[in-house]
């Protein structure tokens, strides 16, 4: 009996990354059969198995291309092994491009599965308390994957553009997979409404690897900024800093160096001595290298520096000390989103600076010294970049946010290199998307 939800969930995820694979070409007859999940034990593990494929290799392109793929189109990374990246200037043909929207979407596919055949499970199977969880966090990781496809390969800056991504709510199979691209706000839409399903209904939050009420809470407020309802993004990150459930590390260094006990991560990849031991193996295909243009002329005498980056050498994200985790939510980006929201939304420059000044006296940096909102303004930007380089394209969307990537990046010329192609894979064996639906700039 104990081996039976491992043979299931394994079977699963093999359909699963099946299923995904249909949507770039002919799929054969393999739908999900219904005894794959079967009581509480196989439900978890299908969770489990979502989870599990953030990090899977070889689809570990999801983990690591959202650090890789970001730094270096804003330039906090020069090499990461694929020269497009570095030049912002991407084709539909990429492999990368390519394998990030696949990893992505066999997250998602995984989350779709675990909703629909565990809200199928006979109740005398599974309680409802423990249904309701597990679909919970199952919608956060929806909500999560769709967030991540909308912001790049969609025009999430422009919430009146029908150019999102392909909404999928659906296990894929061959009734489901040729899709249309959905609106950008009705991607938006979608997302807000598994982030307020998982805050009603997923658990409370106990560890920083698992979605939680408090997760889903924290990703809103980031979705919400996102979208431009600033107020409301300050109010919601306010919720998270006001929780009680996760506090600031003493020291920035201790954030990392304590890896999952520590207080201040809200989300982040598992990982343990293990993880160094399989293909999972970060340091084996880790390529990023630090920038050396504007970065570390922004990073000097930072207490933060050294412990972000050592010459070329990537430190915070590729720590082996905690195995190598990724960095998705964690508080002091709470306090970054409640100071920028606050400034967007007609907050004096003294009420906008105290989330900042929280963050920048835990390194001892001193209050921010601003007396206008634009000198408010460039020290939120500053900040973000200094307190999250590295992790989860921080620093990439916020460049964009405070419109200063054509700035920093001379190699960014036009707001279609905000965002990725939709891979050539995706139009050719999705019938509802044709060349004419590719994102501007990169139809040639």
């Amino acid at each position: 009996m104990i081996k039976k939800p491992i043979y299931s969930l394994l079977f699963l995820l093999t359909i699963s990354c099946n299923l995904v694979d249909s949507i770039d070409q002919d799929p054969p007859d393999n739908l999900v059969p219904s005894n794959v999940v079967t009581d509480e034990d196989d439900a978890r593990a299908l969770l489990n198995g979502a989870y599990a494929q953030i990090v899977a290799y070889p689809l570990a392109h999801y983990y690591m291309h959202s650090e890789l793929i970001p730094s270096a189109m804003i330039g906090t990374m020069n090499n990461i092994g694929d020269a497009q990246f570095v030049n912002n200037d991407l084709t539909m043909e990429n492999t990368n491009v390519r394998n990030f929207w696949r990893a992505i979407y066999t997250v998602m596919d995984m989350a779709n599965n675990s909703i629909t055949l565990t809200a199928e499970l006979p109740s005398e199977e599974i309680s409802e308390e423990t249904r309701m969880e597990i679909i919970g966090e199952a919608h956060f990781l929806r909500a999560m994957t769709t967030f991540d496809l909308l912001r790049y390969y969609g025009q999430f800056y422009d919430t009146s553009s029908e150019l999102g991504v392909v909404l999928r709510t659906a296990p894929v199979n061959f009734v489901t997979r040729d899709k249309e691209r959905s609106s950008v706000m009705e991607c938006y839409t979608q997302i807000l409404s598994d982030l307020d399903f998982a805050v009603e209904n997923a658990p409370d939050f106990t560890v920083n690897y698992r979605a939680s009420k408090l997760t889903a809470m924290a990703l809103k407020a980031k979705v919400l900024l996102f979208m431009g309802e600033y107020a409301e993004a300050a109010d919601m990150a306010d919720r998270v800093i006001n929780s009680g459930a996760v506090q600031l590390e003493g020291s920035f260094a201790d954030v990392f160096d304590k890896g999952l006990s520590s207080t201040e991560l809200i989300f982040q990849t598992y990982r343990d001595a293990n993880s160094d031991l399989d293909q999972n193996n970060r340091k084996r295909f880790y390529s990023g290298r630090t920038g050396d243009t504007w970065f570390p002329e922004l990073m000097e005498g930072d207490p933060r520096q050294p412990l972000t980056y050592s010459g070329q050498t990537i430190l915070k994200v590729n720590n082996a000390a905690t195995f190598r985790p990724t960095y998705f939510l964690r508080l002091a980006e709470m306090y970054l989103i409640k100071a920028e929201g606050l400034a967007r939304s007609g907050a004096t420059v003294e009420e906008a600076r105290v989330p900042l000044n929280e963050i920048r006296n835990r390194v001892e940096t001193g209050d921010s010294e601003a007396e206008t909102m634009d000198e408010l303004m460039d020290d939120i930007f500053e900040e973000i970049v200094r307190e999250l380089a590295f992790e989860n394209g921080s620093e990439w969307f916020a460049a964009i946010r405070f419109d200063k990537a054509m700035e920093l990046k001379p190699s960014i010329t036009s707001t279609d290199q905000y965002i990725l192609p939709i891979p050539l894979t995706e139009i050719e064996g999705n019938k509802l998307i044709g060349y004419e639906d590719q994102n501007p700039g990169y139809n040639f």
